[in-house]
């Protein structure tokens, strides 16, 4: 399943590493990636791989249309830049991602939307 970004999402198990689900982004599509949480960086021959060390949401922005790319990640998962590929790899099952995401103003109630939030005084 590929759209006009060249996104394309798998589920696969290898001989080297049990991943549980994964994207698979054309790199000749990135503008930037935004990872805001602790990650180590490793180059090797071909690019580079992320590993994640804390878990939170990354956003890929792509240079052929304004659009972003966001998704949750989880200790211990990588995100490789290899050639023309970037392969995001999860390593949990999708369900432990569901609970990761951010709600969408959209998807809150009219009382969430205006409660106060008074806990930080």
């Amino acid at each position: 399943m590929a759209d006009e970004n060249g996104v394309t999402e798998s589920t696969a198990i290898t001989e080297q590493n049990a991943v549980e689900n994964g994207v698979i982004i054309n790199a000749e599509h990135l503008q930037s990636i935004d990872i805001p949480m602790q990650f180590n960086l490793i180059k090797g021959e071909n690019g580079w791989i992320a590993n994640i060390l804390e878990g939170g949401q990354i956003s890929i922005n792509f240079i052929t249309s304004m659009r972003k790319f966001e998704t949750a990640l989880m200790d211990g998962d990588t995100i490789e830049r290899d050639g023309n590929d970037l392969i995001i790899i999860r390593r949990q099952p999708a369900d432990a991602y569901r609970s990761q995401r951010g709600r969408s103003t959209l998807a809150k109630t009219r009382e969430e939307l205006f409660s106060v939030d008074t806990s930080g005084e």
